[in-house]
C-alpha cells in the first residue's frame, strides 16, 4: 500500500465515522460499505427489510482513484442479515435510491412514523470523493464503466446507421 492510498483510506475512515458505513483495506486500496453487523445499525436495517446494498470498491494509482460499485442483494433470515450470491449482483457506476415511509400502530399504542427511511448509493461515495477532494486526487472511470459506456455508443452508432439502412432497403 503506498502512503497516498493509506492517508486516504484514513481520511475516509474518519469521514465515516458516525455513519452506518465502515471502511475496508483491500490488496488494490479500500472498500467502503454499510456495516450489516453494527449493533447500532442492526435495527434499523431489520426493521426497514433493507435489501440492497452497495460496496464502494477504491483504488487508488498515484494522484487518481477509481471506484467501482458493487452492488448486492442483501437477504434477512430468522433475524440476522446474511449477503447472499445473487443473479442481481451488478458492478459499475451505480445510483440506487429507495426509500420508506410507514405510519402504523408502534409499540407505544400510538398513530405515529415506525419506518422513516432513506437509502442512497451516493452516501457512501460521498465518504470518498470529498476525502479524495481533500487529498487532491481526481477520480477516473474504472475499466468496467468505459466498457459499458463505448458498448452503449456502439449500439446508438449501429441504430444510427443500420435503421436508415434498413429502411432504404424496405427491410422497416
Amino acid at each position: 500500500m503506498s502512503e497516498t492510498t493509506d492517508r486516504f483510506r484514513d481520511r475516509v475512515s474518519r469521514n465515516a465515522e458516525g455513519t452506518p458505513y465502515v471502511v475496508t483495506p483491500t490488496s488494490e486500496g479500500f472498500d467502503v460499505g454499510i456495516d450489516i453487523v453494527d449493533a447500532r445499525w442492526f435495527e434499523l436495517y431489520e426493521k426497514v427489510g433493507l435489501s440492497r446494498t452497495v460496496v464502494h470498491h477504491v483504488a487508488v494509482d498515484g494522484t487518481t482513484y477509481t471506484v467501482n460499485d458493487d452492488s448486492r442483494t442483501l437477504e434477512w433470515a430468522a433475524g440476522s442479515p446474511r449477503l447472499g450470491a445473487t443473479l442481481e449482483r451488478s458492478t459499475g457506476r451505480k445510483h440506487e435510491l429507495s426509500f420508506q415511509k410507514t405510519v402504523a400502530v408502534s409499540d407505544r399504542g400510538r398513530v405515529e412514523k415506525v419506518v422513516d427511511y432513506t437509502f442512497s448509493s451516493e452516501e457512501g461515495r460521498r465518504l470518498i470523493s470529498t476525502a479524495a477532494q481533500e487529498e487532491g486526487l481526481e477520480e477516473r472511470m474504472p475499466l468496467n464503466a468505459k466498457i459499458g459506456l463505448w458498448v452503449a455508443i456502439l449500439v446508438i452508432v449501429v441504430m444510427l446507421i443500420g435503421f436508415p439502412v434498413a429502411f432504404a432497403l424496405g427491410k422497416v
